[in-house]
């Protein structure tokens, strides 16, 4: 718990030295998505090089889930959009994050314990190759799908109108927070129960889904598309950065976390037979 306590305290450190460093172009620069995407790639670009003097990756896992609320109140700050689509989407996305955010601090265990899939690519390839891996592939692309998910909100924010029917998209993302909430207590419990016996959690949500996490996780930024489409039908298209973060998950993590779980849980060849890779779905019989 020590080290938790002190590996989360180093990273709110780096974390309001880097949104202080991303604020100087954010302040300059009057386009707001201009601003917002220098604000973050500088932020990232800080975090990055924490990454390498501390020689764990994992110092940029909270990112995704803090920096959509601080670049949304950021905006909302310099460019004086109080309106009710910004407060509606404001709170959702605070809610979002202040749950994915406690879910990373419940399983983080403190500087220097790097995640599994960085360690493997560390491994896996000479330093140099792996610090570009780190650079690109780990930290600027999730920070950049992230910055695309956020587009339909940036757009919808700067509406005064309001309509009615974006509250569906609103309940959407509300609802894939609490699939989200259920999966994650659920596997926690299951894995405090089963510690150490390699089994693969089949219960609650997981019975009949093996990434009910990461279906809320696309879910929710579904849900944020939804809210701007109601409100902007005329630009649909100019929303559809969220997709990059639906192809992010079944392209690169839902396959990965497969392949991890294959290797580990001598159980899973039978789970994965019986159920929805995503979906929630009825089990597939045998």
């Amino acid at each position: 718990m020590k080290e938790k306590i002190k590996g989360s305290a180093a990273d709110l450190i780096i974390y309001v030295f880097a949104f202080a460093v991303g604020l100087i172009p954010f302040t300059f620069i009057e386009n707001v998505f201009a601003a917002t995407a220098a604000y973050t790639a500088a932020a990232t670009a800080v975090i990055y090089a924490f990454t390498v003097v501390m020689k764990d990756v994992s110092v940029y896992d909270p990112y995704w889930s803090v920096a959509p609320p601080v670049l949304l109140l950021s905006v909302m700050i310099k460019y004086g959009l109080w309106n009710v689509n910004s407060v509606i989407l404001f709170s959702v996305v605070l809610i979002w994050s202040a749950r994915l955010t406690l879910n990373w601090f419940i399983t983080y265990k403190g500087v220097g314990r790097e995640d599994w899939r960085y360690a493997q690519y560390r491994e896996k390839y000479p330093p140099l190759v792996f610090q570009l891996i780190s650079f690109v592939g780990l930290q600027f692309v999730p920070t950049a799908v992230v910055y695309a998910g956020l587009t339909p909100v940036l757009l919808a924010s700067q509406r005064t109108e309001f309509s009615a029917p974006s509250l569906f998209g609103a309940a959407v993302s509300l609802c894939a927070v609490w699939l989200e909430f259920v999966s994650d207590r659920a596997i926690h419990g299951f894995l405090r129960e089963h510690k150490g016996e390699n089994k693969t959690c089949d219960v609650s949500v997981w019975k009949y889904s093996r990434h009910p996490n990461y279906l809320g996780e696309m879910s929710f930024w579904c849900g944020l598309y939804i809210y701007f489409v109601f409100l902007c039908p005329e630009i649909w298209y100019a929303g559809l950065g969220f997709l990059s973060i639906i192809i992010l998950f079944l392209t690169v993590s839902v396959p990965m976390m497969e392949r991890h779980n294959e290797e580990r849980r001598p159980d899973y060849g039978e789970y994965k037979a019986r159920t929805s890779a995503v979906l929630i779905l009825p089990n597939k019989r045998r």
